[in-house]
């Protein structure tokens, strides 16, 4: 049985974790990194994490947030890693380990483990909507990752819910990301009450207390997501729709206005199949491990 060794990019820690084809973790490294981070440094730590894992796998996939370029394996910039610029990730990981490689957005890696390992996985076709500090998204249709040019499509996050709405972190006002994501349930709840929260437990706690502003917040936030999943529902026709990511924790405040709003607004024919819930929220790891079982079958 093949083995492949996922490598999860974020802004405190590089995770990397040597799986089987059914998923499981057989053994994993964690390594913290620093703030003043470079290019070198960066790759040095890189290495070293993934090093006493190489001898196993047959594969690394990589999956860090972006943008990046999947094609020339590019990590082009970081918000959470700011000294890293053009970062030749994949060739340097291929000449350190020779070892194939693949690198992609890290909703498009959420994406592909959920589809081979997740609650759907027997569905044909899954769109993927990863509900954290933003918004990501992935679409995969038989195995197969859709990931877009350079490996930036199904960025859900930043369709627009309100034309000249709230300001985004991308820079345009509107985006769904806005107002349904750790950053703008946040952002929203100051806006109205000059209070600051520090994270998505707070202000769900204050939803599970009657908060009635965080409940408008939630409400509003939910409708607009519900939105941005039609439109991409009608785009894409999948067969399931699977919510990852942190807040998923408090679906039960949310889900059922969501699958609601979602099945009400899209064409009903579309209903005889689709199926719609909250995923598994596999490790980031085995969703870039994935990456490496999806090339070896496809």
């Amino acid at each position: 049985m093949g083995k492949a060794i996922g490598v999860d990019i974020g802004g405190g820690s590089i995770r990397a974790s040597l799986f089987d084809e059914s998923g499981k973790e057989l053994n994993s490294k964690l390594s913290p990194t620093p703030e003043d981070l470079n290019n070198d440094k960066f790759l040095k730590i890189l290495k070293d994490t993934i090093r006493p894992l190489a001898s196993e796998g047959q594969g690394i996939g990589v999956g860090s947030p972006g943008p990046l370029d999947n094609e020339n394996g590019l990590l082009l910039s970081s918000a959470n890693m700011k000294g890293l610029k053009n970062l030749p990730l994949k060739e340097e990981l291929k000449k350190e380990f020779s070892l194939p490689v693949w690198y992609e957005n890290d909703a498009n890696c959420a994406a592909l483990g959920e589809a081979y390992f997740g609650l759907y996985k027997d569905t044909e076709s899954q769109l993927i909507l990863t509900l954290g500090t933003g918004v990501g998204g992935g679409f995969v249709q038989r195995g197969v990752l859709f990931s877009g040019y350079l490996g930036n499509g199904i960025e859900i996050g930043h369709t627009t819910s309100v034309i000249g709405g709230a300001i985004c972190g991308c820079g345009v006002r509107g985006c769904v990301e806005s107002y349904f994501s750790t950053r703008g349930f946040l952002r929203r709840y100051s806006e109205k009450t000059n209070t600051h929260l520090n994270n998505a437990e707070e202000f769900f706690q204050l939803v599970r207390n009657k908060d009635q502003i965080a409940e408008e917040i939630l409400h509003f936030g939910t409708l607009a997501l519900a939105h941005a999943v039609r439109g991409a529902v009608h785009l894409l026709n999948p067969e399931a729709v699977v919510f990852v990511g942190g807040i998923t924790k408090s679906y039960d405040l949310f889900g059922k206005t969501l699958e609601s709003e979602i099945r009400s607004t899209i064409f009903p024919v579309l209903n005889d199949r689709l199926k719609i819930g909250a995923g598994g929220n596999l490790s980031g790891a085995l969703g870039a491990a994935s990456l490496v079982f999806s090339k070896e079958k496809v």
